[in-house]
């Protein structure tokens, strides 16, 4: 466990007859940035604040830098920057005083940092907290988190409200403090496309269920989409090729699946020039493995194998 920052074993956690989490086992390497993609309702909060000790568990355990989550050592709190989705400061506080509430708790507060972020977005210090725009909060929130110069970043849609700019500058601070203090951070977001440009892993979860973590690197290698025409009979594929999902429409059938460079170029062989076969987007695979997904997927499969 101790090369591991982030270590969840059967983690899972019920509401009620609900299972919001479900037996999630997870290790993550330092100085990765993982991003936690799933639907709404997914499990990505609830995984988020289990990690950091906010709710217990039903079953299973998890620990950062080592430590329990549900009695985390004080030494390991002070190194964790978390900025949940929901959880805000009082509308009152000027940005003025929650730099310095930052800088009393988290011991190593870079205020000149923090000031270039206010800067960089026009903010004066006395703005109260109340009256910022949704994306000028998320931004104010984010800086306070990386100029406390944590060791491990949990952050639930830190860019929810950002403009496109914004939310680059936001992803490029994030990567490069990463790499440079060999932090590790798990952003749970909604807009793909913008955390696939800096991150390093994808953890996808779905019904609560950890549906593949893998690095980005090998799910673009690995990952095609085959595109047919409706009339054409799909082939039974080798045990080794797994099928993500598919669907058919407008004369065409798509299927999305994962193997490996010697998988597919058998796979090229036996679709010969009936198929094209070509790479695709983290956006892509993510919504291979959630829209057509579970029941649906199988019946969608079923349907454009006939």
């Amino acid at each position: 466990m101790s090369e591991f920052v982030i270590n969840t074993k059967n983690l899972t956690r019920d509401y009620g007859e609900n299972r919001a989490l479900d037996n999630v086992n997870l290790e993550i390497e330092k100085g990765r940035v993982v991003a936690l993609l799933g639907p709404n309702g997914a499990g990505k909060t609830t995984f988020l604040r289990l990690l950091m000790g906010l709710i217990e568990p039903t079953e299973g355990e998890s620990f950062i830098l080592r430590s329990p989550s549900r009695n985390m050592a004080e030494s390991v709190v002070s190194k964790i920057g978390y900025m949940g989705d929901t959880d805000e400061p009082p509308r009152w506080s000027t940005i003025r005083d929650l730099m310095k509430l930052q800088a009393a708790v988290s011991g190593d507060f870079d205020r000149d940092f923090f000031m270039r972020s206010v800067e960089k977005r026009e903010l004066s210090v006395k703005r109260s907290y109340g009256s910022l725009s949704k994306g000028q909060k998320k931004w104010i929130r984010a800086g306070l988190v990386l100029a406390g110069k944590p060791a491990v970043l949990l952050l639930d849609e830190p860019a929810e409200g950002l403009d496109p700019s914004a939310r680059q500058d936001l992803y490029d601070e994030l990567r490069d403090y990463v790499t440079d203090k060999e932090a590790t951070a798990i952003v749970a977001t909604h807009i793909i496309s913008d955390i696939e440009r800096i991150a390093d892993d994808a953890a996808v979860i779905d019904h609560g269920r950890l549906i593949t973590y893998a690095e980005l690197e090998d799910l673009r290698e690995q990952v095609r989409e085959i595109q047919m025409s409706e009339m054409e009979k799909v082939i039974d594929f080798p045990n080794e090729i797994e099928i993500l999902g598919g669907k058919s429409s407008g004369g065409t059938k798509l299927l999305w699946v994962r193997c490996r460079e010697q998988e597919r170029q058998k796979l090229e062989k036996l679709l010969g020039q009936k198929a094209t076969i070509r790479t695709v987007s983290l956006e892509t695979f993510y919504l291979a493995l959630t829209e057509h997904n579970s029941n649906k997927r199988d019946a969608e499969l079923k349907e454009i194998k006939k």
